[in-house]
């Protein structure tokens, strides 16, 4: 019998995590029959990782045919990067910065930099973006624009959609040691995908040409880390080569341990103990010039002693569960640019999120209270004979399955300088199922075929068409979009027999139409490096109902009294009563870029942008008004963000700030208006850095975020009014430090929270969350070969 939480993690401890060692052979096996004799290197400079774009005439260039994403990359920096002379030794990096559009994208250079131990660490300095949830991975979920819902995020790895949906649990499984970049959109895009009205984080993965030098066909990596909060080890093996000029092989392994969290006042949280696994097997081929494949793998696995409720800000309350989570998304890949009127782009993929929780009674009540005294596993030892006394072990299972086809291709109709146009097209297809079981040890008290009404099984699949297209004349840009949805929801399992004896639909079907427009005016010449832009852009978004809310029944269900006391569906189960929710955003700002600022040798580039979005149908206020069924409760926001990067010789500094206030009221004819509790503190980040030496570079990071309103009780009802608190705000400090002892070696040292201050995370619901890791020192060496 295992007595104590602490048992079960060390329990868990003791568990063999499968793995993909399989692929890892295939590898080791391609690299010793493929690879050739490696030549003598010109270019004894650092790995790709950390080299950056140096504008000089150098024709050193890695033995690969150029593609059509090299292409795209030139044409880019035309817009981008600054016009120097052959003398000009400036290395620029990118400012991940889009000059009319609200996206960021955190770059190589700032992963690098930062080495976060989680995906949503990476991007907290983003405007608009905060956390909400955690301090476990699999406790958070993205907040974008106030957006604080996992449905209300997309989130895509190499192109491929990740959905996962368990009550108060996150969803992204994705280890931050495999990526290259991460692109936030805030907002719904065009060619983005549908239901994401807070945006869509965007995670690509690592490539073999990120590392190989010029020349080189083959190399490995090995990077060994700790972390004196938690005691975290972490290790990540890296092995890529170029067998051939026209083929790249990469292959990463990463795992993390670390030990329950050390707070600010020195306290542990219990259970919050990590063991992940991580791999990233990678080829990428190109036939021809124009022509590019990729396949991508990625498995993260991570095991241990959770709360069920991850988001809680009372630990334990909910009890706890011994959980596995096992994630794959594998895609395939082509880029196709032979001319102007074909740069095309085809993502297949899919992908599986698997979650178990096993529960022994009393270690959850919400899933499996305690038995009976005289319980010995199923059997009731005072009386054997009552085979329905003891329930035994539970064991909950969420197993998500996804398709996804997104084939996109823009054409250029015009590139006469005053004159350009061109056009976006695609097409996007997504299946996504969700099977859902609890079942006991004892088969007499398991519910049949494992079924649990309040979270039924389903699949959601749809397709899309849309496109946009770019009109430049002059310094005027128009860029108009449409795009068409068409949705289905399926009920299944035990659901079934719940609507059919009522003839209830248990198959959903809508179409969505969205609109955006975008315009923009350069006060300069576009040839002109130095970029002044005024823009302004408007979109239009929707979020299709949940399967857990077509088709739950049970206490998270609203067509049953007291919600719906005339208009309730007999099998408790409000199907098509749900519309989607909506949403209009329009934004307006300014962007203003200059490679020689003042005719200096500052590279500068910003941008400050207002928007206002507002929010109809909210599912939450589905109900009844005078005998008719209701769901019009809205919600508005208005923000600010404001982004900037500025460098100047080995220096660099790197700040956003973002704010938004809102208010929401529910629609309810007995309910009232309340703040966008949903809503972060505003914040201000900002990052300061300098090479002081060519092996030897610091940077410094400071955040402050302010207080928030958080609801402390009530839900919003006359007899129940909300009754809100304040989460106190905070500020960290970070600095870390690279030394690159010789070309195959490279020291990494970083200080998180150096003031070691305790402080509280954002909670879900709009309420106050788990405190925060207190200060954490890490130590890295990178050994490359």
């Amino acid at each position: 019998m295992l007595a104590s939480p602490d048992d079960y993690w060390r329990y868990t401890k003791t568990k063999n995590i499968p793995g993909m060692w399989l692929c890892g052979l295939v590898v080791l096996a391609a690299l010793c029959i493929l690879a050739q004799p490696v030549a003598a290197a010109e270019d004894t400079a650092a790995d790709a990782t950390e080299n950056k774009a140096v504008n000089t005439l150098s024709p050193a260039v890695a033995e690969k045919p150029q593609t059509s994403t090299d292409k795209q990359a030139e044409a880019d920096k035309v817009e981008t990067l600054p016009e120097v002379s052959v003398k000009d030794k400036r290395v620029i990096e990118d400012s991940g910065i889009n000059r009319t559009l609200p996206i960021t994208t955190i770059t190589s250079d700032q992963l690098q930099r930062s080495q976060p131990s989680n995906i949503f660490d990476a991007v907290r300095s983003a405007p608009g973006v905060s956390i909400n949830g955690g301090p476990r991975p699999s406790g958070m979920s993205f907040n974008i624009r106030g957006y604080a819902d996992n449905e209300d995020v997309l989130v895509k790895v190499d192109g491929v959609p990740k959905g996962f949906e368990k009550y108060r649990m996150g969803g992204t499984f994705i280890e931050p040691e495999l990526l290259k970049s991460i692109e936030i959109q805030r907002g719904p895009q065009i060619a983005s995908g549908s239901g994401s009205l807070g945006g869509t984080v965007i995670a690509n993965t690592k490539d073999a040409e990120d590392f190989l030098r010029p020349g080189q066909k083959y190399g490995a990596k090995a990077k060994f880390g700790y972390g004196n909060n938690s005691d975290e080890y972490s290790r990540s093996y890296l092995l890529f080569a170029r067998p051939d000029e026209r083929v790249d092989i990469l292959y990463n392994y990463s795992n993390r341990d670390a030990n329950n969290i050390t707070l600010g006042d020195g306290s542990k949280l219990a259970n919050s103990a990590m063991q992940s696994v991580s791999h990233l097997l990678k080829f990428s081929l190109f036939p021809t010039e124009d022509l590019q494949l990729v396949t991508s793998i990625v498995k993260f696995e991570d095991s241990g002693l959770q709360q069920y409720d991850v988001n809680s800000a009372t630990p334990g309350f909910f009890g706890y569960v011994i959980r596995s989570v096992d994630d794959l998304t594998w895609s395939e890949t082509l880029k196709y640019n032979p001319n102007r009127w074909v740069n095309l782009k085809a993502i297949v993929g899919a992908g599986h999120s698997d979650v178990q929780d096993f529960v022994p009674p009393g270690l959850s009540n919400v899933v499996n209270q305690a038995d009976p005294a005289g319980c010995v596993g199923i059997v009731y030892t005072p009386d054997p004979s009552q085979t329905n006394r003891c329930k035994g072990n539970a064991t909950d299972t969420y197993n998500f399955k996804t398709r996804t086809v997104d084939v996109s291709n823009e054409m250029i109709f015009a590139e006469k300088g005053f004159f350009n146009a061109s056009l976006l097209t695609g097409y996007q297809y997504n299946y996504s199922h969700r099977d859902v079981t609890r079942v006991f040890d004892n088969p007499v008290l398991s519910p049949v075929g494992g079924f649990n009404p309040a979270v039924p099984s389903g699949t959601k699949t749809f397709h899309a068409l849309y496109l946009q297209s770019k009109l430049e004349i002059g310094q005027v840009s128009v860029i108009p979009g449409y795009r068409i949805d068409k949705y289905k929801v399926e009920a299944e399992g035990g659901t079934l027999r719940l609507l059919s004896p009522f003839g209830q639909a248990s198959e959903i079907e809508f179409k969505q139409e969205t609109w955006s427009l975008g315009l923009a005016y350069d006060f300069f010449d576009r040839k002109d490096p130095e970029k002044l832009t005024l823009y302004s852009n408007y979109g239009q978004g929707f979020r299709p109902p949940l399967i857990d809310e077509y088709f739950t029944q049970g206490p998270f269900g609203f067509c049953r009294s007291p919600f719906m006391p005339t208009q309730g569906r007999p099998s408790q189960i409000c199907g098509d009563y749900y519309k989607p929710q909506l949403s209009e955003s329009t934004e307006a700002g300014v962007s203003y870029q200059n490679p020689h600022l003042l005719g200096s040798d500052v590279w500068f580039s910003g941008k400050l942008n207002f928007y206002h979005i507002h929010t109809s149908r909210l599912l939450s206020s589905l109900g009844e008004d005078d005998g008719r069924v209701t769901q019009d409760g809205w919600e508005r926001r208005n923000g600010v963000e404001i982004e900037s990067f500025l460098q100047y010789k080995g220096w660099y500094a790197r700040a956003g700030y973002s704010r938004i206030k809102g208010e929401i009221v529910t629609g309810h004819q007995d309910l009232v208006s309340a703040p966008l509790f949903t809503a972060p503190g505003n914040a201000f980040n900002i990052n300061i850095g300098t090479e002081l030496t060519k092996n030897l570079d610091v940077n410094l990071t400071y955040r402050r975020v302010s207080d928030r309103d958080i609801i402390v009780s009530g839900n919003g009802t006359l007899t129940s009014p909300y009754r809100f608190g304040v989460q106190d705000g905070y500020e960290l400090w970070n600095v870390g430090a690279r030394w690159k002892a010789s070309e195959q070696v490279t020291f990494r040292l970083i200080g998180e929270n150096l003031k070691n201050e305790l402080y509280n995370l954002d909670g879900t619901f709009g309420g106050i969350g788990l405190f925060a890791p207190g200060r954490n020192v890490k130590f890295m060496v990178d050994l490359t070969y």
